[in-house]
């Protein structure tokens, strides 16, 4: 038999000497102890609020009780998109150990586990606080449980590739704008964005580069529109946004602001760099418009028609 080793014959993977990264580390009864201790420090039991029903524009959202967080309209805390919700609806807090709820004088009251809430009472791992159309859990859980419910909120509420509200609660957000602003008898502007070009920055750079480009233009899109109104990645390179309480002017200045910042935004990815640039159609809400499909398709007409015009410009 010959002496001479086939090159074939590899040893398994986990036994390789220069396979570092696949070795199984080797704890001895000391270390696996210490390890056992810093794991059960790690996992600090906290309160935990998550919303399971109600709107689609507040499903899945979650806040971790470390002091208090207050539930309401309002931002910060747990912050709800539930028209019978008060701006300050509810606060739970932490006492300790102990976990207490409590209505803070709101309009439609709030309810523990189908009984209307008076005083503070404890929470008990499992309840149920309603407000409004939203059912939200309770549960004590460890640090790990609450970065996984961080990672499923952001998956389930933002579209990964642009940090933008997911269009599915965008969508829900904007039906909730257009009933608000019709009750308070406010305008609402509708917009809607398709990058020009991207074909041949994907031709030319390929598609890493163009989802880049999406990616970088969603997020100044979210950043110039800020606390004024909300946006999404509509589907591929388009976007869609909406400005409350903002009539056709102010929705104009708003996306020629917008379209300025992508034709001047320079996209650099490794050793290259490109040039964006978007087109823009806005509509304000007519009277006798109160669906958000009829509102996004007359802002499409209005993309449709700064495209015929040359592109790279904003149109009504």
């Amino acid at each position: 038999m010959s002496s001479t080793q086939n090159p074939n014959d590899h040893p398994p993977a986990g036994n390789r000497p220069d396979d570092d990264g696949d070795k199984t580390i080797i704890l001895n009864a000391r270390e696996l102890l210490e390890y056992q201790e810093q794991m059960r420090q790690d996992k600090r039991k906290v309160g935990s609020l998550l919303v399971i029903d109600g709107t689609q524009a507040d499903l899945g959202h979650h806040a971790a009780v470390d002091a208090e967080v207050v539930i309401g309209r309002e931002p910060g805390g747990l912050s709800l998109r539930d028209r019978k919700c008060s701006r300050r609806h509810a606060a739970v807090a932490r006492r300790g150990d102990l976990y207490v709820v409590r209505d803070i004088g709101s309009t439609n009251g709030t309810l523990l586990n189908g009984v209307t809430l008076t005083g503070e009472q404890p929470l008990r791992d499992g309840d149920r606080i309603v407000i409004g159309q939203t059912v939200i859990k309770f549960t004590i859980v460890d640090d790990a449980e609450v970065g996984y419910l961080r990672q499923v909120e952001q998956l389930v509420l933002t579209d990964d590739l642009t940090g933008l509200m997911a269009k599915h609660r965008f969508d829900a957000a904007l039906a909730d704008a257009i009933e608000s602003t019709i009750a308070a008898g406010q305008p609402l502007c509708a917009i809607m964005m398709d990058m020009d070009g991207l074909k041949a920055i994907n031709d030319r750079h390929g598609h890493q580069v163009g989802a880049f480009t999406i990616g970088r233009v969603g997020v100044l899109i979210g950043r110039i529109l800020a606390s004024r109104g909300e946006a999404c990645r509509f589907g591929g390179d388009e976007f869609s946004a909406f400005v409350p309480r903002a009539g056709l002017a102010a929705a104009m200045e708003i996306s020629e602001h917008i379209r300025r910042e992508v034709e001047a935004m320079d996209v650099v990815y490794g050793p290259v760099t490109v040039k964006a640039r978007i087109s823009i159609g806005v509509a304000e809400r007519p009277e006798d418009v109160t669906d958000v499909d009829r509102l996004l398709a007359l802002a499409d007409q209005a993309l449709y028609r700064a495209k015929a015009k040359g592109r790279n410009r904003v149109s009504d």
